[in-house]
Protein backbone atom coordinates (compact mmCIF):
# COMPACT_ATOMS: atom_id res chain seq x y z
CA UNK A 1 0.00 0.00 0.00
CA UNK A 2 1.30 3.62 -1.10
CA UNK A 3 1.34 5.95 1.24
CA UNK A 4 -1.37 8.38 0.34
CA UNK A 5 -3.52 5.02 0.77
CA UNK A 6 -2.62 4.08 4.01
CA UNK A 7 -3.06 8.28 5.55
CA UNK A 8 -6.24 8.00 3.72
CA UNK A 9 -7.22 4.46 5.55
CA UNK A 10 -6.01 5.98 8.40
CA UNK A 11 -8.03 9.37 8.36
CA UNK A 12 -11.27 7.10 7.77
CA UNK A 13 -10.71 5.17 10.81
CA UNK A 14 -10.70 8.37 12.58
CA UNK A 15 -14.08 9.36 11.20
CA UNK A 16 -15.68 6.77 11.41
CA UNK A 17 -14.70 5.99 14.92
CA UNK A 18 -14.64 10.27 15.90
CA UNK A 19 -11.25 9.88 17.66
CA UNK A 20 -11.25 13.44 17.69
CA UNK A 21 -12.10 15.53 20.60
CA UNK A 22 -11.95 19.68 21.47
CA UNK A 23 -9.95 21.62 23.55
CA UNK A 24 -11.05 25.50 23.85
CA UNK A 25 -8.89 28.33 24.68
CA UNK A 26 -10.00 31.71 25.46
CA UNK A 27 -9.57 35.24 24.15
CA UNK A 28 -9.30 37.56 25.74
CA UNK A 29 -10.67 41.45 25.94
CA UNK A 30 -8.61 44.78 26.49
CA UNK A 31 -10.07 44.71 30.23
CA UNK A 32 -9.34 41.00 30.64
CA UNK A 33 -13.11 40.04 30.22
CA UNK A 34 -13.14 36.70 28.14
CA UNK A 35 -15.06 37.77 24.26
CA UNK A 36 -15.51 33.88 23.35
CA UNK A 37 -12.81 30.60 22.98
CA UNK A 38 -11.42 29.24 19.93
CA UNK A 39 -12.17 25.22 19.71
CA UNK A 40 -9.22 23.18 18.77
CA UNK A 41 -9.63 19.67 17.47
CA UNK A 42 -7.16 17.43 19.28
CA UNK A 43 -6.65 13.60 19.09
CA UNK A 44 -8.60 11.74 21.83
CA UNK A 45 -5.49 8.97 22.14
CA UNK A 46 -2.21 7.31 20.08
CA UNK A 47 -2.66 8.50 16.44
CA UNK A 48 -0.35 7.48 13.41
CA UNK A 49 -0.25 11.14 12.99
CA UNK A 50 2.30 13.13 14.07
CA UNK A 51 0.12 16.03 15.40
CA UNK A 52 -3.40 17.34 14.58
CA UNK A 53 -1.73 19.56 11.44
CA UNK A 54 -0.27 16.89 9.97
CA UNK A 55 -3.73 15.15 10.04
CA UNK A 56 -5.11 17.73 8.17
CA UNK A 57 -2.16 18.02 5.45
CA UNK A 58 -2.91 14.38 5.06
CA UNK A 59 -6.74 14.86 4.68
CA UNK A 60 -6.05 17.58 1.91
CA UNK A 61 -3.63 15.53 -0.01
CA UNK A 62 -6.12 12.80 0.66
CA UNK A 63 -9.55 14.51 -0.18
CA UNK A 64 -11.03 13.85 2.80
CA UNK A 65 -10.57 17.59 4.17
CA UNK A 66 -14.11 18.29 3.92
CA UNK A 67 -15.60 15.54 5.81
CA UNK A 68 -12.51 16.19 8.75
CA UNK A 69 -13.67 19.57 8.47
CA UNK A 70 -17.19 18.83 9.21
CA UNK A 71 -16.25 16.66 12.02
CA UNK A 72 -14.51 19.00 13.53
CA UNK A 73 -17.35 21.37 13.39
CA UNK A 74 -19.88 19.46 15.06
CA UNK A 75 -17.40 18.52 17.47
CA UNK A 76 -16.94 21.87 18.50
CA UNK A 77 -20.59 22.93 18.45
CA UNK A 78 -22.04 19.94 20.43
CA UNK A 79 -18.84 20.75 22.87
CA UNK A 80 -19.66 24.69 23.15
CA UNK A 81 -23.66 23.91 23.67
CA UNK A 82 -22.55 23.46 27.53
CA UNK A 83 -19.62 26.01 27.32
CA UNK A 84 -21.55 28.87 26.00
CA UNK A 85 -25.25 27.81 28.11
CA UNK A 86 -26.61 31.68 29.80
CA UNK A 87 -22.48 32.83 28.99
CA UNK A 88 -22.53 36.03 26.74
CA UNK A 89 -19.67 34.80 24.52
CA UNK A 90 -18.58 33.40 21.43
CA UNK A 91 -17.50 30.64 19.67
CA UNK A 92 -14.48 31.03 17.28
CA UNK A 93 -14.31 27.80 14.97
CA UNK A 94 -11.99 27.07 12.01
CA UNK A 95 -13.58 26.39 8.85
CA UNK A 96 -10.97 24.74 6.22
CA UNK A 97 -10.63 27.38 2.55
CA UNK A 98 -10.44 23.55 1.28
CA UNK A 99 -14.03 22.41 2.06
CA UNK A 100 -15.58 26.28 0.84
CA UNK A 101 -13.91 25.61 -2.27
CA UNK A 102 -15.25 22.34 -2.51
CA UNK A 103 -17.07 20.82 -5.44
CA UNK A 104 -19.36 18.42 -2.93
CA UNK A 105 -19.62 21.16 -0.03
CA UNK A 106 -23.25 20.91 1.28
CA UNK A 107 -24.76 24.60 2.52
CA UNK A 108 -26.78 24.53 5.16
CA UNK A 109 -24.73 21.85 7.23
CA UNK A 110 -23.45 24.01 9.72
CA UNK A 111 -26.68 26.18 10.59
CA UNK A 112 -27.84 23.13 11.31
CA UNK A 113 -25.58 21.87 13.62
CA UNK A 114 -25.76 25.08 15.55
CA UNK A 115 -29.61 24.93 15.75
CA UNK A 116 -29.35 21.49 16.87
CA UNK A 117 -26.52 22.50 19.13
CA UNK A 118 -28.80 26.14 20.70
CA UNK A 119 -25.88 28.10 19.29
CA UNK A 120 -27.26 31.51 17.38
CA UNK A 121 -24.93 32.35 14.34
CA UNK A 122 -24.38 35.59 15.61
CA UNK A 123 -22.12 33.90 18.15
CA UNK A 124 -20.05 32.00 16.00
CA UNK A 125 -16.83 33.12 14.48
CA UNK A 126 -15.86 31.17 11.67
CA UNK A 127 -11.87 31.57 11.49
CA UNK A 128 -10.60 30.56 7.95
CA UNK A 129 -7.03 30.27 7.89
CA UNK A 130 -4.54 32.49 4.98
CA UNK A 131 -1.98 29.60 4.99
CA UNK A 132 -3.51 28.05 1.97
CA UNK A 133 -3.49 29.59 -1.70
CA UNK A 134 -6.50 30.31 -2.71
CA UNK A 135 -6.89 29.70 -6.85
CA UNK A 136 -10.76 30.82 -7.23
CA UNK A 137 -11.40 33.84 -5.23
CA UNK A 138 -14.36 34.45 -6.73
CA UNK A 139 -15.69 31.32 -5.93
CA UNK A 140 -14.40 31.81 -2.30
CA UNK A 141 -15.71 35.49 -2.02
CA UNK A 142 -18.95 33.80 -2.68
CA UNK A 143 -18.89 30.93 0.15
CA UNK A 144 -18.17 33.42 2.84
CA UNK A 145 -20.53 35.71 1.97
CA UNK A 146 -23.04 33.11 2.22
CA UNK A 147 -22.15 32.44 5.53
CA UNK A 148 -22.09 36.04 6.69
CA UNK A 149 -25.42 36.75 4.90
CA UNK A 150 -26.43 33.66 7.39
CA UNK A 151 -25.54 36.25 10.63
CA UNK A 152 -21.84 34.65 10.89
CA UNK A 153 -19.08 36.57 11.76
CA UNK A 154 -15.32 36.11 9.95
CA UNK A 155 -11.95 35.75 11.09
CA UNK A 156 -8.83 35.71 9.15
CA UNK A 157 -6.39 33.47 10.81
CA UNK A 158 -2.62 33.66 10.93
CA UNK A 159 -2.40 36.72 9.16
CA UNK A 160 0.86 37.35 7.87
CA UNK A 161 2.22 33.68 7.05
CA UNK A 162 0.09 32.30 4.22
CA UNK A 163 -0.75 32.91 0.46
CA UNK A 164 -3.22 35.64 0.55
CA UNK A 165 -1.43 38.50 2.24
CA UNK A 166 -3.61 41.88 1.59
CA UNK A 167 -5.28 40.27 -1.06
CA UNK A 168 -7.19 38.32 1.31
CA UNK A 169 -7.70 40.91 3.83
CA UNK A 170 -9.56 42.81 1.05
CA UNK A 171 -11.56 39.80 -0.67
CA UNK A 172 -13.13 38.47 2.61
CA UNK A 173 -13.28 41.58 4.70
CA UNK A 174 -13.14 40.02 7.94
CA UNK A 175 -14.73 41.34 11.26
CA UNK A 176 -11.52 39.86 12.90
CA UNK A 177 -8.06 39.60 11.99
CA UNK A 178 -5.72 37.14 14.34
CA UNK A 179 -2.03 38.45 13.55
CA UNK A 180 -0.15 35.54 13.57
CA UNK A 181 2.45 33.76 17.05
CA UNK A 182 5.25 34.51 14.72
CA UNK A 183 4.88 38.30 15.01
CA UNK A 184 3.79 38.84 18.47
CA UNK A 185 6.56 36.44 20.15
CA UNK A 186 9.10 38.83 21.37
CA UNK A 187 7.46 41.60 20.05
CA UNK A 188 8.90 43.61 22.93
CA UNK A 189 12.77 42.93 21.42
CA UNK A 190 11.94 42.84 17.48
CA UNK A 191 11.46 46.59 15.98
CA UNK A 192 10.50 45.01 12.19
CA UNK A 193 7.64 42.76 13.83
CA UNK A 194 6.53 45.46 16.27
CA UNK A 195 6.54 48.01 13.30
CA UNK A 196 4.37 45.44 11.48
CA UNK A 197 2.04 44.48 14.06
CA UNK A 198 1.22 48.44 14.48
CA UNK A 199 0.82 48.97 11.12
CA UNK A 200 -1.46 46.12 10.41
CA UNK A 201 -3.74 47.43 13.47
CA UNK A 202 -3.94 50.56 12.07
CA UNK A 203 -4.98 49.51 9.02
CA UNK A 204 -7.68 46.87 10.27
CA UNK A 205 -8.95 49.69 12.43
CA UNK A 206 -9.66 51.99 9.92
CA UNK A 207 -11.28 48.69 7.48
CA UNK A 208 -13.53 48.47 10.95
CA UNK A 209 -12.30 45.42 11.77
CA UNK A 210 -11.05 44.17 14.78
CA UNK A 211 -7.37 42.35 15.84
CA UNK A 212 -6.31 39.67 18.23
CA UNK A 213 -2.98 38.80 19.05
CA UNK A 214 -2.14 35.19 19.07
CA UNK A 215 0.19 33.25 21.37
CA UNK A 216 1.27 36.05 23.94
CA UNK A 217 3.56 33.77 26.57
CA UNK A 218 5.03 36.53 28.09
CA UNK A 219 3.55 39.95 30.13
CA UNK A 220 6.13 41.98 27.77
CA UNK A 221 4.48 40.79 24.50
CA UNK A 222 0.89 41.64 26.70
CA UNK A 223 2.10 45.37 27.50
CA UNK A 224 3.55 46.02 24.06
CA UNK A 225 0.17 44.59 22.33
CA UNK A 226 -1.91 46.58 24.42
CA UNK A 227 -0.02 49.65 23.93
CA UNK A 228 -0.39 49.13 19.93
CA UNK A 229 -4.17 49.02 20.39
CA UNK A 230 -4.93 45.53 19.74
CA UNK A 231 -8.56 44.54 20.72
CA UNK A 232 -8.22 41.03 21.76
CA UNK A 233 -5.43 38.42 23.09
CA UNK A 234 -5.05 34.78 23.09
CA UNK A 235 -2.16 33.00 24.39
CA UNK A 236 -1.04 30.48 26.76
CA UNK A 237 -0.48 33.71 29.53
CA UNK A 238 -4.25 34.34 29.79
CA UNK A 239 -5.09 30.42 28.96
CA UNK A 240 -3.73 27.33 27.61
CA UNK A 241 -6.08 25.14 26.12
CA UNK A 242 -8.18 23.35 28.12
CA UNK A 243 -10.54 19.86 27.33
CA UNK A 244 -14.21 20.26 26.42
CA UNK A 245 -15.44 18.98 30.05
CA UNK A 246 -12.64 20.89 31.84
CA UNK A 247 -13.56 23.89 33.95
CA UNK A 248 -14.85 26.80 32.43
CA UNK A 249 -11.92 29.58 31.61
CA UNK A 250 -12.28 32.79 33.78
CA UNK A 251 -11.35 36.82 33.74
CA UNK A 252 -7.73 37.18 32.49
CA UNK A 253 -6.15 39.05 35.44
CA UNK A 254 -3.40 42.22 34.68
Amino acid sequence: MDKIAAEKDNIMDILESNSLTVHFQPIHSLEGKILGHEALARFKGDSRFLNIAALFDAAIRTDTISSLDILCRENALRAASSLMKDKDTCLFMNICPETLLSATRQPGMTDELADRCGISREKIILEITEETAIRNYPLFKNAVSYYRDKGYKIALDDFGTGYGGLKMLSVIRPDFVKIDRHFISHIDRDFVNLALVESVTLLCHRLGMKVVAEGIERAEELTFAKSMGIDFFQGFLMGRPTPADARPSRAFRT
